[in-house]
């Protein structure tokens, strides 16, 4: 990979990770989640149709910074397929990554139904992270991954296709079992269940 093509993902990935950090550090410090005065405002207690301070409050909707991120990843992906004559591809790149880090810092939050905490956007961003240092660092490492494989594949994929066809063969034939006996399956189980919780009171009895 040529030092150009390098230069574009180094730089959507450090601002990436500067703007993931920075806004977590943000919300840490200004202590936005569920505070006192969010939580008032959504119930109706304190009347207001804007609130700007520690979040963003809308006629009671609760604008979440991975709203700004989406909209830059948006814009960022418009200008650059439109090839406009304004914004520099490192700009587009810097705008990009904002966004990527704005949204990836939510992404836990938006996983686990509202915990903003879930470590989901930690795994989740560093994930991310692995995948964009890749990009930028380890191309020939995976080209003579796919290299090696190339020349692999003559034998050892249609081995591996031929176990997993087999794989799949014998899944299909439980699974037809399964359905054609599934009533008597059942009431196995279910004689199973039913002598697995008499068990313990019978050996008392013996």
């Amino acid at each position: 990979m040529s030092n150009n093509n390098k230069k574009l993902p180094f730089i959507i990935g450090s601002s990436y990770l500067l703007s993931f950090i920075f806004i977590r550090m943000m919300v840490i410090i200004a202590g936005s989640v569920k505070h006192e005065n969010v939580i008032a405002i959504k119930e109706g207690a304190i009347k207001t149709k804007l609130y700007i301070g520690r979040n963003i409050i809308i006629n009671g909707y609760h604008i979440h910074h991975f709203y700004f991120g989406v909209l830059l990843l948006a814009v960022a992906g418009w200008l650059s397929i439109t090839r406009n004559k304004y914004f520099s591809k490192v700009k587009l790149a810097i705008m990009y990554g904002v966004g990527l880090g704005l949204f990836m810092d939510e992404i836990g939050m938006l996983l686990s139904e509202g915990n903003y905490y879930s470590s989901l956007s930690y795994l989740l961003g560093l994930f991310l992270l692995g995948i964009l240092m890749n990009i930028i660092y380890f191309p020939p490492f995976w080209n003579s991954i796919k290299n090696n494989f190339t020349d692999f594949n003559l034998s050892g994929v249609k081995i591996i296709a031929v176990v997993f066809k087999k794989f799949i063969q014998t899944l299909d034939f439980f699974s037809r079992g399964i359905m054609h006996h599934r009533k008597a399956i059942f009431i196995i189980i279910l004689i199973l269940i039913i002598i697995d919780f008499l068990l313990p009171y019978i050996i008392k009895i013996i």
